[in-house]
């Protein structure tokens, strides 16, 4: 871990002296001194605040899009590009992949100081500063509470999740750490015509995360940042996984292994069998 944030530091400290980018996106020791934060590190005499241990799970292209992302901000001129260079995880690689196939931003305004674990990811990073050991157990955790519920009955299965979505206080911590929700205006905002009501009732809760699962339907990365930041502890990544499931199932997509691939729902192919509508 000394060895990834000593890479980390050299390489924004070379970006930022040769003016290659204008800030560096990555991490910093929080309040608490233990659990890391997101950093945007601009002059090269503060580079030393950045920093990689095992508790850097943010997926930082969160602050790339949006209405005040780095690349998209509507707030900012134009002609006014900014430079960025990201720390950048697997999940965050793969999700990079899925926003350049939506056409949010150019590859060549991002530098990615890439951090990887030898899963499949469909793009390279400019420099690897870094390598991991694939996180197997919370894979293999999702996999097992999946084969869990399937082996439910429908109604136990409706009731497991009622139970789950009951917990939500609405507070939308979900969507804003997921790089994926990046609209302007969240349905969930909407009030003319309000599609879902705000007040935490077990209707509109399972509304809302139902609304925000089909969403990120054949784009999620896996970052599991969703289930992080639950306050209530409401198992996201597991929907979102097994929506994952039933688009590689019916489509042969998984998102952020080809940069070349359209996003399977956004996508029409001749021998698409068409068998969920029928």
């Amino acid at each position: 871990m000394e060895a990834i944030t000593e890479n980390i530091r050299r390489e924004a400290r070379r970006l930022l002296q040769e003016e290659a980018v204008d800030v560096v996106i990555g991490y910093q020791p929080g309040w608490d001194g233990v659990q890391p934060v997101p950093v945007f590190v601009d002059q090269a005499a503060e580079v030393d605040k950045l920093v990689y241990n095992e508790r850097c799970t943010h997926n930082l292209a969160k602050y790339l899009v949006g209405r005040e992302g780095y690349l998209t901000s509507r707030f900012r001129p134009s002609d006014q590009i900014v430079r960025v260079a990201l720390v950048a995880l697997p999940a965050t690689l793969r999700a990079i992949v899925a926003l350049l196939r939506e056409y949010q931003f150019d590859r060549a305004d991002l530098i990615l100081l890439g951090i990887v674990d030898g899963t499949p990811v469909g793009i390279e990073p400019d420099v690897e500063v870094g390598r991991i050991a694939a996180d197997t157990a919370k894979e293999e955790q999702i996999r097992a509470q999946t084969e869990e519920l399937d082996g439910m009955s429908l109604a136990e299965r409706r009731e497991w999740w009622r139970e789950q979505f009951s917990k939500c206080i609405r507070c939308y911590a979900c969507r804003q750490v997921c790089p994926f929700c990046y609209c302007e205006q969240c349905i969930a905002d909407e009030n003319q015509p309000q599609w879902i009501e705000r007040s935490p009732s077990l209707w509109n809760n399972m509304g809302w995360n139902l609304i925000r699962a089909y969403h990120l339907t054949g784009r999620c990365s896996g970052c599991g940042e969703c289930d992080r930041v639950c306050p209530v502890e409401i198992p996201l990544r597991l929907i979102n996984s097994r929506m994952l499931d039933e688009v590689e199932a019916a489509f042969g997509f998984v998102p952020g292994r080809d940069p070349d691939a359209e996003p399977a729902l956004a996508a029409f192919q001749p021998g698409d069998t068409a068998g969920f509508i029928r």
